[in-house]
């Protein structure tokens, strides 16, 4: 099984090539798993267009103007949910994920999938 790279390492490829959007994601999402998710926010704003709608009032709203870059956990009705994000051509997707889900790869390709579709 291949070492995945640390967030130490992947930022520092990140600086030499700063392009690269799947080093760029790929970093943002460690960073958001470390509980970094003000760095993770900043890596994706100023290359990605944020498509999410304005939304409320039960969970925090994620759209380009209301999301807050520190917080990736959120509570409501009972239920611990967690921040998530997919990218896909150029935009990027903020989701909320409840808890237990959030880090299930299948849950971010079923909504990248979407996404990607919705692109087309």
């Amino acid at each position: 099984m291949p070492i995945r790279p640390g967030v130490d390492a992947l930022l520092k490829e990140l600086a030499v090539n700063p392009d690269e959007e799947p080093l760029r994601v790929r970093a943002s999402q460690l960073l958001a798993r470390l509980g970094r998710h003000r760095e993770a926010f900043e890596l994706l704003r100023d290359r990605f267009i944020n498509l999410t709608a304005h939304d409320g009032p039960t969970l925090p709203c994620l759209c380009r103007r209301c999301l807050q870059p520190d917080l990736g956990h959120a509570h409501a009705r009972d239920m611990d949910f967690a921040r998530r994000f997919v990218v896909a051509r150029g935009r990027v997707l903020y989701y909320w994920a409840p808890l237990e889900l959030a880090d299930d790869p299948g849950l971010a390709r079923s909504v990248g999938a979407r996404l990607s579709a919705r692109l087309a």
